[in-house]
Parts: structure tokens; C-alpha cells; sequence
């Protein structure tokens, strides 16, 4: 079966889908799998699927800010629960062998026969954002003067990209993807001042 890599959109989990691509092209896939397996499914992957097939698969998790008994801590989530991404030059290749798997795993797009990549700019932002574990770690910022500098952290650089900021919830929504077409993530930052 002939797999069609769709144009520019967003994908079920409300990430922006690249651009049609010369094959050849490492891109990552977005993948559905059961809640829960996501990285369990990875690493059987992994195993499973040659690597000129499949060059990586792993999950995105962020930290979280949450306040428990009066006292804030942080704690690892799933970006995207259900879904995990795949690392691959040949798309075609890499859904033939996952069509052959005894488990259940889904190329995003393949039922459709539109499989969607993920955008170039998410993908540069999300691998610059996440540590080598694909954790987005959490940032810290200053206010100044109404301005937000982001001092510490992932986020150091990307203030054009913050759209909103909630200093009580430890929080701030970053657009990520092409500009005008991208999606807004909430990821951790804390502003400990105003001045």
C-alpha cells in the first residue's frame, strides 16, 4: 500500500503536521498506541523494527508544577498520552512493519493514507526545548519592567515565543510550530519576581 504524506495541518493530538517531504528525510511520526504502553511500545520498537526503518521512537514528557498540602513540587508528565513519536527516513517502510506487529500500534494518518510528520519547527523547537531524556524541564524568568527574560532553563531565548504567562500556576504557553499555523503548548516556568 502507497503511503501519502500529508500537507501542512494538525495532527489528532494537536500537533502541527509538516510539510510533504522528499523521501529520504529523517522526520518524526507521530504514533497512536493504548494509554498507558507508550513507552513500553518504544522500546519494543525498538527492538523489533530495523533501524533503517526506524531511527528512534521515545515519548515527550514535560514537568509540572503542582501544589500539594501548601507545598509546591514538580512532577513528570506525558505531553501527549496515547501517542509517541517515530524517528524515520522511510515512512512507507516503517507502516509496512508496523502493519506486521501482533500488538496494536498505529502511524497517525495511515488509515487515512495521509501520514502527517511532524512539523519542522516543532520538531527544532521541541528537540532544543527537551533534555536527552525528551523531558522539557522546567525554566525560570524575571519580570522587568513588564518585560518577561527568562533566565534559567529550556525556555532561555524563546520569549518571543511565550504568549501568556499564569506566575500562580507556574506556567506559561509557548506557540510552538510555524508561525500563524503552530499550537500553543503549556509548559513549566516560574516568575519568582515582578519588578
Amino acid at each position: 500500500m502507497q503511503v501519502r504524506v500529508a500537507q501542512s495541518s494538525l495532527a489528532p493530538a494537536g500537533l502541527p503536521a509538516g510539510r510533504r517531504v522528499p523521501r529520504g528525510n529523517m522526520r518524526w511520526y507521530l504514533v497512536h498506541t493504548p494509554a498507558g504502553m507508550e513507552q513500553s511500545t518504544c522500546k519494543k520498537l525498538l527492538k523489533l523494527i530495523p533501524a533503517d526503518l526506524l531511527a528512534d521512537a521515545f515519548t515527550l514528557q514535560k514537568e509540572r508544577w503542582e501544589k500539594r498540602n501548601g507545598v509546591w513540587s514538580i512532577r513528570r508528565i506525558q505531553m501527549y498520552p496515547e501517542y509517541f513519536f517515530a524517528v524515520s527516513r522511510d515512512v512507507q517502510g516503517l507502516n509496512s512493519a508496523l502493519r506486521k506487529l501482533s500488538f496494536h500500534v498505529d502511524l497517525v494518518g495511515s488509515a487515512e493514507r495521509a501520514v502527517m510528520p511532524l512539523s519542522e519547527d516543532a520538531r527544532t523547537f521541541f528537540e532544543r526545548a527537551s533534555d536527552p531524556d525528551r523531558v522539557i524541564r522546567s525554566s525560570t524568568a524575571v519580570i522587568e519592567g513588564g518585560m518577561l527574560h527568562v533566565t534559567d532553563g529550556p525556555l532561555v531565548g524563546c520569549e518571543h515565543l511565550i504568549t501568556k504567562v499564569d506566575r500562580h500556576k507556574r506556567r506559561c504557553w509557548v506557540s510552538v510550530g510555524e508561525p500563524g499555523g503552530g499550537v500553543l503548548e503549556a509548559l513549566p516556568l516560574e516568575v519568582p519576581k515582578k519588578v
